[in-house]
Formats: structure tokens, C-alpha cells, sequence
């Protein structure tokens, strides 16, 4: 029986460290078939497929902090993934929805798009481990994260299902906001983060993005795409904020 228990125990630990890879592996698939779906002339559900994918990228750290098993293979594992769903994935997908109509000019900010994706998660790779980074960092990115990036870089896709913009109008929109999207990326701008949310604050606190995501919620469900564009251009207006109360941190910090 005490065998028994300690093989149960072994086994239970591990699938403990198993269970943030598979929503990694989740992501990775998603993307995957997003590249699947733009090829097949999909565009609709390849951007869906896209932002399932980064569905699944925010719940593997998240669980992996909360059962304590975040690792070195864990996080490499995440960027790989990253590369192909936020980077490899929203690339082809603009190009073969609307920017491979101006040729070179529509494949540039495509490239630009996922180097600098892969630019961008190497430095985080990189700046994750650096130990003499004030504690208060941890509540930002360096540039816009990849999930958010390519939620952004998608946007002019959501303005033309929305019905906002013609496919002529929504691609020249798409040729500057990629290229805009993949400075960001590589950009040392600094960007909420979203990590600590929750951790430090109150009930009453809370209240607000609880009715945000209410609201959110009942929009998805009758329209879709006008939500989720206006969804990307509130992240954009969060842009400023997070420059200013970043600037107010260092600032405490170094005063």
C-alpha cells in the first residue's frame, strides 16, 4: 500500500506539471489551424482560431503560478508556441486575406510582423530573468505582449466583418497598422501586464472589470466583431496610461 501511495503521489505531481503545457500545446494547435483555415480561404474562423489560441496562452501561466509548477521547459515551450500562433499565424492570415494584393509591399509588413514577434519574445525570454529588475516591473511588458500584438494586427480583419470597412479599405488600413503593430512589438514601450490582477485588490475594486466582462460578453454574443474590434481599440487607449503610470514608478523609485 505505502508503494502504491508513493506511485499515486509521483503520478499526481506530474500531471500537476503536465497540465500548463497542454494549454501551451493547446495554443500551438490553435495557430496551427488558424494557417489551416486562411489557406482554405477562411478568413473569419482563422481570426478566431487566433484569438482562441491566445485564450489558451493566458490560462498556462496563469495555471502554472497557481499550482507552482511554472519551469524553465515551461516558458520556452510558451514562446515557441507563441512565435507560430501570434507571429507565423497573423502574418499569413493578412496577407492572404487582403495584403498580397499590393504584392512586396503587402508581404513586407508581414515579415516585419513575425521577426519581430520572435525579436520581442527572445527579449522577454531574456529580461524574465533578470534578478535586479525592481519588483514593481513585473506588472509590465517591454512592448506590446504577442497575444495583444496580434490581436491588433487582426484589427482592420474586424473592421471589415463588422462591416465597417470594404476589403480595398480594411487591407490599406492593415498595411500601416501591421507595420505600426510590429514596432510596437519590438518597441520598449511599456504595457500592462495583467499578471498581478486581482492579487492586491479589493471586492469593491474588482466590481468594474467584472461589468466589463459582463458587458463584453453580451456584445460577443450579438456582435461579435464590432466587440472584439472595440475591445482591440481599448487596449490601444490603454497604451498611454501604462506609459504615464510607468514613468510615475520609475520615477518613485529612482527619486
Amino acid at each position: 500500500m505505502r508503494v502504491l501511495s508513493r506511485k499515486l503521489g509521483k503520478s499526481e505531481h506530474d500531471l500537476r506539471f503536465i497540465l500548463p503545457n497542454l494549454f501551451t500545446a493547446a495554443a500551438l494547435c490553435a495557430g496551427m489551424t488558424a494557417l489551416l483555415l486562411a489557406a482554405e480561404g477562411r478568413p473569419e474562423l482563422a481570426v478566431l482560431s487566433v484569438i482562441l489560441a491566445a485564450l489558451f496562452d493566458a490560462c498556462d501561466g496563469r495555471i502554472a503560478r497557481l499550482t507552482g509548477t511554472a519551469s524553465r521547459f515551461g516558458a520556452e515551450l510558451d514562446s515557441l508556441a507563441d512565435v507560430v500562433s501570434f507571429g507565423a499565424a497573423p502574418a499569413f492570415i493578412l496577407y492572404n486575406w487582403g495584403l498580397g494584393q499590393f504584392g512586396i509591399a503587402g508581404w513586407l509588413p508581414c515579415l516585419a510582423l513575425g521577426t519581430c514577434c520572435a525579436l520581442r519574445l527572445a527579449r522577454f525570454n531574456v529580461m524574465a530573468h533578470d534578478a535586479s529588475a525592481p519588483a514593481w516591473t513585473a506588472n509590465y511588458f517591454t512592448g506590446v505582449p504577442a497575444p495583444g500584438g496580434a490581436f491588433l494586427a487582426l484589427s482592420p480583419m474586424l473592421a471589415e466583418f463588422a462591416g465597417l470597412l470594404d476589403n480595398g479599405q480594411a487591407s490599406l488600413v492593415a498595411l500601416f497598422v501591421t507595420s505600426a503593430v510590429a514596432f510596437l512589438m519590438i518597441s520598449t514601450w511599456p504595457t500592462f501586464s495583467g499578471k498581478s490582477l486581482g492579487r492586491k485588490a479589493s471586492r469593491l475594486m474588482l466590481l468594474p472589470p467584472v461589468a466589463l466582462v459582463g458587458l463584453a460578453a453580451f456584445g460577443l454574443l450579438y456582435w461579435p466583431w464590432a466587440t472584439l474590434l472595440v475591445i482591440a481599440l481599448l487596449y490601444v487607449a490603454t497604451l498611454p496610461l501604462s506609459k504615464w503610470r510607468h514613468g510615475v514608478l520609475r520615477a518613485r523609485s529612482t527619486g
